[in-house]
């Protein structure tokens, strides 16, 4: 039998919501390579709306936002 060791590393915010993890790290992947917040929540199966939220968590966080929404079609 084998065993690996995968840490998880999260950045956390005083009140304990965390800013960035693994899920978010997927999603910001996602969004790069699809190009869009609603095809990486598909792509990633979680719904548009959580989608969302993770997005704004991440953007409230930092200086400046790491997803710049555009409207698009």
């Amino acid at each position: 039998m084998r065993y690996a060791i995968r840490p998880r590393i999260r950045v956390v915010r005083d009140d304990g919501t965390i800013v960035i993890g693994p899920g978010k790290a997927d999603l910001l992947e996602a969004i790069a390579r699809v190009g869009s917040i609603r095809g990486a929540a598909e792509e990633l199966g979680m719904s548009y709306m959580r989608a969302w939220t993770l997005v704004r968590t991440m953007n409230a966080a930092f200086r400046t936002p790491l997803i710049e929404k555009e409207r698009g079609g």
